[in-house]
């Protein structure tokens, strides 16, 4: 994706980014209240512009650096959020970044949904997933065989008063395993007194009885994926449990993927089910699809269209309530 690379003595720096726009629609009903909703938005992937590189420095040592920004190329004005920011070193032992990265419990999801982590309703293969992690250390072993270990820890950034918990102070391992077209991913993921709410996993305008937070959150992924050439399929199985004194709510969903490529044309499929408990009663039961067609205008460039929906069931109340939220989109994204 690189457009620009200069070398400074031993040191490679790449500027890169993503420019993605798509018209979208948006539904969401609960049965009552219809809200809808239209516009430009990256939809493929998140639009970011970011520069890495790596100095060599000697003895097989390396020193390594990523800053990668968001950005709204749809509107007028622009914030620069930080996506990503590490700064490590790497060699024969692995690698050690320092800085905001990606959970290894996301890369574990990331890694089975074929579509790609659209912004579109039907998967909820990542709807228990942070995504990233501030003041981390991560550290990757070499591989072996195939194999290979990861583990992250998240240090809390507020103040401490007379022995308060820390926010988001995590601590997480993985495990993965590649070979040809088979590969196995697992990560576990701990946090403790979190904000990621623990009952409005869906992420609409339709209050699912949040609750504001947890004083620990357990999250682990499972996926598995094999490249058949002519088509890849991918599952993954999630699962999450918030606790704090009042409560406590778990989340697990199955997910599945397929992905086709015809020529220039890749078709994806993905469908899960997943059900959310409450102090060990069923509270809401959850189904989604997502179909997604791309077309490959170039190595860079490419035209995709989306359709997607998630059911939410309250299941507590008769007859049961039902949010539906769904999603269709087309657009173009291009590479740099």
């Amino acid at each position: 994706m690189a457009a620009a690379t200069g070398s400074f003595a031993q040191s490679t720096v790449t500027l890169y980014g993503v420019a993605d726009l798509g018209y979208n629609t948006i539904k969401l009903t609960d049965g009552t209240d219809t809200v809808k909703q239209s516009g430009l938005n990256s939809i493929a992937s998140g639009s970011r512009i970011g520069f890495k590189g790596t100095e060599d420095l000697g003895g097989g040592l390396k020193a390594n650096f990523l800053m990668e920004y968001s950005i709204q190329p749809d509107e007028a004005t622009t914030s620069m959020a930080n996506r990503q920011s590490y700064v490590g070193l790497e060699g024969a032992f692995g690698s050690v970044n320092l800085g905001r990265q990606y959970t290894l419990h996301h890369g574990v999801q990331g890694g089975a949904d074929l579509i790609g982590n659209v912004t579109a309703a039907g998967w909820i293969g990542g709807m228990d997933s942070r995504v990233r992690q501030s003041n981390a250390i991560t550290y990757k072993s070499p591989v072996f065989n195939g194999f290979s270990a990861s583990a992250q820890v998240g240090f809390g950034e507020t103040a401490q008063l007379n022995g308060s918990a820390k926010e988001n102070e995590q601590t997480s391992f993985g495990l993965n395993y590649a070979n040809g077209p088979l590969a196995l991913a697992y990560a576990f993921e701990k946090v403790k007194n979190t904000s990621v709410l623990a009952r409005d996993l869906a992420g609409t305008a339709f209050d699912l009885a949040a609750v504001a937070g947890a004083d620990s959150w357990k999250a682990n992924a499972l996926s598995v994926s094999y490249d058949f050439g002519v088509a890849k399929v991918a599952y993954l199985n999630n699962s999450t449990k918030a606790d704090d004194t009042t409560f406590n709510a778990k989340f697990a969903a199955n997910n599945f993927a397929v992905s086709v490529p015809v020529g220039a044309f890749t078709a994806m499929a993905t469908i899960g089910n997943g059900k959310i408990k409450v102090d060990g009663v069923d509270d809401t039961k959850l189904s989604a699809y997502q179909f997604g067609l791309t077309y490959a205008l170039s190595k860079r460039t490419t035209a995709y269209s989306y359709i997607g929906q998630t059911k939410f069931k309250d299941v507590t109340v008769t007859p049961n309530d039902t949010i539906k939220y769904s999603t269709t989109a087309v657009g173009v994204r291009h590479t740099f």
